[in-house]
């Protein structure tokens, strides 16, 4: 997973303000801001404090997988921000969220493009040599 790429797309998308990772502590462990946003670390914490993000029990998950398959997404809608829950490889004890321009149509979009981001291979294997 690629979240250097995901920096990039916060860096070039006038809708996308900030990216943040939560692992199943609660923490978060990276975090990307729009040079052109307002938000900063301390109001990102308090965007991750007041969306009360929790792990679902591994029971639950489980049981619930095996019956609709991998939780994709979720989107929160506020006044002033959207709110894109992802769940990197379906894991839902590890989410990416993206905070989005209110006004933006269509939120999916904007998950694929950040899911597509981050699977995209960093490693580009060069042609093997066929004279050695």
């Amino acid at each position: 997973m690629s979240f250097e790429r995901v920096q990039h797309l916060v860096d070039i998308d006038e809708n996308i303000f900030a990216a943040f990772v939560i692992d199943s502590t609660g923490a978060i462990s990276e975090l990307f801001i729009a040079s052109d946003s307002d938000l900063d670390k301390s109001k990102i914490e308090k965007i991750r404090s007041s969306l009360d993000i929790k792990s679902a029990a591994t029971s639950e998950k489980a049981s619930a997988e095996s019956i609709i398959g991998h939780h994709k997404w979720d989107v929160l809608e506020y006044e002033k921000f959207k709110f894109i829950k992802l769940y990197p490889s379906g894991n839902p004890d590890h989410k990416m969220i993206v905070v989005i321009a209110a006004c933006t149509k269509d939120p999916g979009d904007v998950a694929n493009s950040v899911i597509g981001y981050m699977n995209e291979s960093e490693e580009e294997q060069p042609p093997l040599n066929l004279f050695d």
